[in-house]
């Protein structure tokens, strides 16, 4: 049989297609693996992938291009994987598929599947199966019965029999010693090409707890599992063997609940040379532990700290204890650890003081190696919470970044006329008003752009307390809406925080310059671009600006400032120098290229800034050149310094073809 898995389309939380996680899918390639052994044909379509390199095209002919690549391999089954945040790319194409081959068997899988079997299969007549919860060692079995639709005998699958009424075996299938699973297949997917600073692995699978709000102690039925360190050392030997990478990310919810088994791993692999990130609970963690940790090659931890509120860790059930929050990052930070702490907001039970409790705590976590990240409650059925609260789920248009656009009326249909199946398009309804912990997800966000330590350094301002910090910024929003409403909340942005803070410091103060350069730098999101290498110089060519490319003038000298800051004492009294002296000593300008995988900013003086500026229009680096030398005697510009400037790609050939592309990624959709 040929056998065609199609990935998740999940979109990055920046919202930039060049940044979608290409990263292979463990749970393909382990059904990949099952399939081959039994002897079957596998190929994994990756629509990320192909979006990224331009292949594909996020617009209304995206569903239709994706079945068409799909069919042109000629499957004799489709298999797609399922997340609510991506569901409405498996349900379209698959559609399509049904449309253009109308006997072709089409399976789904995953946990959005597992959830919502019979509903799917009940609304949506493209998929003839689900297969429920791991599938690993069933699906054989599942390949066997799909030529002549008996599927009685195979348990955890849901169907649509000939008569079109729901039929399932019983069963929730569970691989119980995940040491007996094949090596994953990792050909599958052109890991050469796709540019990635670590692969990933599978170290184990399921959660212990029972927090309310998530799914996967549901899918993996609450067992927890760890490979044998054996088989971890063995897969990460592979695959540095095969592909060359000695960094690793060691895919589990929750790896350290068994603190033996983590130092068995720790014992197995120190001196080997590779360094791993993993994810934890910080109550699942010792100082010893994460010592030998560091020692055996960790670099990174996550940590679901949910929120610094005790009363909401009582009822969503995380029942962390609060206080273990910061020595444990404070330990991270010593044995060179980077640590994330991520938050949620939008619990329905969450009053202001909880919100507040989250937002300090946030504060109080951010730091030079340290990520905090705030994000928005999201419906997940399967969950405790989604029991109890699913019936009353509302529709407002703003949703998880991860979830996709919606390309066209009949998306907006489907998502409006289905709560039921895209729970993560809807919210809870809450104590707080949703345009409140829409505002604080986004202006966390946007803090965590301009960096940790100018973050921190503003925070002294209000007694180190972002909830304060976050209150005087709603305060400010609604007194600058547009519309005039105070009671209205603007959506944040990098102008109104900019603008925030120069109320807050005085826009000549270095902090506004630092906010300026920060929000310039980090804030904007530009859409996608297919890398190219740098043109040939070619001086009679007429040359512009990079559309890319930012100017902001006027700044204090921020990289000095910084430096200050790094080194001055919380004490230090900085933040008052702009207000008794002179601000205006040592104004610069700096030169944003927003055009690369990391932006950069470069410090530039008058002249360069004056030369750039001429390029807003296209012109000929030889006129330039020329107009500069007559006009400025002794002036060395010539053709090493234009020369330059293209390489960097600060300017590029202009034609009416260039014009026009810039115009069209202007638009770029988004959801």
């Amino acid at each position: 049989m040929r056998l065609s898995l199609i990935d998740n389309l999940v979109m990055p939380e920046e919202g930039d297609l060049s940044l979608l996680d290409v990263h292979p899918h463990l749970g393909l390639l382990a059904l990949a693996a099952a399939a081959e052994s039994d002897g079957h044909h596998v190929r994994i379509y990756d629509p990320k992938r192909l979006l990224r390199s331009g292949e594909l095209h996020y617009d209304d002919t995206l569903y239709e291009r994706a079945a068409a690549s799909i069919l042109a391999d000629r499957p004799d089954a489709v298999g797609f994987t399922s997340l609510g945040c991506s569901f409405l790319f498996a349900i379209n194409v698959a559609a399509h598929l049904r449309r253009r081959e109308p006997d072709l068997p089409i399976m789904l899988g995953g946990p959005h599947a597992t959830m919502l079997d019979r509903p799917i299969i009940e609304r949506f007549p493209q998929f003839d199966l689900i297969v429920r919860h791991e599938a690993d060692e069933i699906f054989p079995g599942v390949l066997r019965a799909l030529e002549n639709r008996h599927f009685i005998s195979v348990p955890g699958l849901s169907w649509r029999n000939a008569r079109g009424e729901f039929r399932m075996t019983p069963g929730k299938p569970k691989v119980e010693n995940l040491d007996t699973l094949p090596l994953l297949p990792y050909h599958h997917y052109p890991i050469e090409e796709l540019g990635l600073d670590l692969l990933r692995i599978e170290a184990g699978r399921g959660c212990p707890f029972a927090c309310t709000f998530c799914s996967t102690a549901g899918f993996f039925q609450r067992s927890f599992r760890l490979k044998s360190p054996e088989r971890l050392v063995q897969e990460l030997e592979r695959l540095r063997d095969r592909y060359g990478y000695s960094e690793f990310k060691l895919d589990h919810d929750m790896f350290t609940v068994n603190k033996r088994k983590v130092l068995d791993f720790c014992e197995a692999v120190r001196g080997r040379g590779f360094r791993w990130r993993v994810s934890a609970r910080v109550d699942c963690v010792n100082p010893m532990l994460l010592e030998r940790m560091a020692d055996a090659g960790c670099i990174g931890l996550y940590f679901g700290i949910e929120t610094g509120s005790a009363r909401m860790q009582k009822i969503s059930q995380k029942r962390l204890d609060l206080d273990l929050v910061a020595p444990t990052l404070a330990i991270c930070e010593s044995l060179g650890i980077d640590a994330t702490a991520s938050f949620i907001t939008g619990y329905p039970e969450e009053t202001r003081q909880d919100q507040d409790d989250t937002l300090d705590m946030i504060g109080r976590c951010i730091g030079p190696n340290r990520l905090t990240q705030l994000h928005i409650l999201q419906p997940e059925p399967g969950t405790p919470m989604y029991a109890e609260r699913g019936a009353d789920v509302r529709y407002d248009g703003y949703s998880s970044p991860y979830n996709t656009f919606l390309l066209n009326a009949g998306d907006r249909e489907l998502v409006l006329g289905t709560p039921e199946i895209f729970q993560t398009y809807f919210h809870y309804p809450a104590e707080l008003p949703r345009e409140e912990h829409v505002f604080a997800v986004l202006a966390v966000d946007l803090l965590r752009r301009v960096g940790a330590d100018v973050t921190t350094y503003a925070l002294r301002r209000f007694d180190g307390s972002l909830g304060a910090l976050m209150a005087a910024f709603r305060d400010f929003a609604r007194q600058t809406d547009d519309g005039g409403d105070a009671a209205t909340l603007p959506t944040p942005d990098a102008a109104l925080l900019s603008a925030f803070v120069d109320s807050v410091f005085g826009a000549r103060h270095h902090v506004a310059s630092l906010f300026r350069l920060g929000l310039g730098l980090h804030g904007e999101r530009m859409p996608p671009r297919a890398s190219a290498p740098a043109p040939a110089y070619d001086p009679p060519q007429p040359y512009v600006l990079n559309a890319r490319v930012r100017i902001l003038s006027d700044l204090h000298d921020c990289d000095a400032w910084l430096e200050r800051i790094r080194a001055s004492a919380p004490d230090a009294g900085l933040l008052e120098e702009d207000d008794a002296g002179d601000s205006d000593d040592g104004r610069m300008s700096y030169l944003l290229h927003l055009g690369r995988e990391t932006p950069h900013a470069y410090r530039i003086d008058e002249g360069v800034e004056a030369i750039l500026g001429v390029f807003a229009q296209p012109q000929r680096c030889d006129r330039v050149a020329t107009m500069i030398r007559e006009r400025a005697a002794g002036a060395e510009i010539g053709d090493g310094f234009f020369r330059e400037l293209v390489a960097e790609g600060i300017l590029v050939p202009w034609s009416e073809k260039t014009a026009s592309t810039l115009d069209e990624a202007a638009t770029e959709p988004r959801h």
